[in-house]
């Protein structure tokens, strides 16, 4: 059994509509017309009548990857929306001589941007910087740290690519710089380390990855600490 609502919506121009409903509660237009499973209501402006379509693709909860060492992202099907956050690896602490403190290394920078289908292509290479390593022991001298490596994440379509740079070795531990991002998120600076002080590595920006090498008390005559690797993390929608 249905009830059916004539003659209730007229449209200029046009026949007059009517509202189905079925004995199950579904209701249709201009008729039994009630779609099928997982289709949505659409509007089609003022001088027409609505009707039912699918959803398109891409839709439901975001999806995540993240890259630890160098590869290929490949989209997962239906995605057609991108974020990604490209962060370099972090740069060494200068080593722990006899008479000063380690120097922190800095963090690395984290680049992000958004991608759409078309910027993004069939697949995107990546690139994951090494954290830098940690000046070596060398009695009184103070020896820097090594920078860390750019990350970088080059999309197989049109857009640009992303680059997360590393962070500069302690004594000079400087935070990394961004290429491409919309938001230019610099590393932080590691930080020094005078007579007895410790000096801190540069903390990670996001995610964990690329922090600088912490540098640690003096009089021990030991290398310094490595920076931690980078990493590319991807949001998918």
């Amino acid at each position: 059994m249905s009830i059916q609502i004539a003659d209730a919506i007229a449209y200029p121009g046009r026949a007059t509509s009517s509202i189905q409903f079925s004995s199950g509660g579904a209701f249709g237009f201009n008729g039994a017309n009630y779609g099928t499973s997982g289709q949505v209501l659409q509007s089609n402006g003022a001088s027409q009548p609505p009707s039912w379509v699918t959803p398109a693709s891409g839709g439901g909860a975001p999806s995540l990857q993240v890259f630890t060492s160098s590869g290929t992202f490949t989209p997962t099907s239906g995605k057609t929306k991108f974020l990604v956050y490209c962060i370099g690896g972090g740069g060494g602490a200068s080593n722990q001589s006899t008479a000063w403190g380690g120097f922190g290394g800095g963090s690395g920078g984290c680049a992000w941007r958004y991608f759409d289908s078309t910027e993004m292509g069939s697949s995107a290479s990546i690139t994951i910087g090494s954290g830098g390593a940690g000046g070596s022991a060398s009695g009184t001298t103070v020896v820097s740290g090594s920078s860390g490596g750019n990350s970088t994440f080059n999309p197989g379509g049109t857009g640009v690519t992303l680059t997360g740079g590393g962070g500069g070795g302690g004594s000079n531990g400087s935070g990394g710089s961004t290429t491409n991002s919309q938001g230019d998120w610099v590393g932080n600076h590691g930080a020094n380390g005078w007579g007895s002080s410790w000096g801190g590595g540069g903390g990670s920006l996001i995610w964990g990855g690329g922090h600088g090498g912490d540098g640690f008390y003096s009089a021990l005559n030991a290398s310094g600490d490595s920076g931690g690797n980078g990493c590319v993390v991807v949001f998918e929608f």
